[in-house]
């Protein structure tokens, strides 16, 4: 569920609010929730461009030829067939 940026900026307002007339250790307090305010607000706008369509890559001019194994063909006195289950 998305938190509407209004919201997370309003709260961002009151702590720093609150920084302003506490105490140090309040202060960092609030310092501290307005860096992961910030962050969810940063993040949600990384989410939302994440959605938007992406270019497709352009195919290589020269694709490279597909490898055939059946030319390569190993031969043993003691194999009785093609087959990998032939022994």
């Amino acid at each position: 569920m998305a938190v509407a940026p209004a919201r997370i900026l309003s709260e961002i307002e009151k702590h720093a609010r609150q920084a302003r007339t506490e105490d140090p250790a309040k202060m960092r307090e609030s310092v501290a929730a307005i860096r992961a305010l910030c962050n969810l607000l940063l993040d949600e706008d990384d989410r939302s461009q994440d959605k938007l369509p992406r270019a497709m890559p352009l195919a290589s001019p020269s694709p490279a030829p597909p490898i055939s194994l059946a030319e390569n063909k190993l031969k043993e006195e003691d194999a009785n067939g093609d087959s990998l289950f032939d022994f």
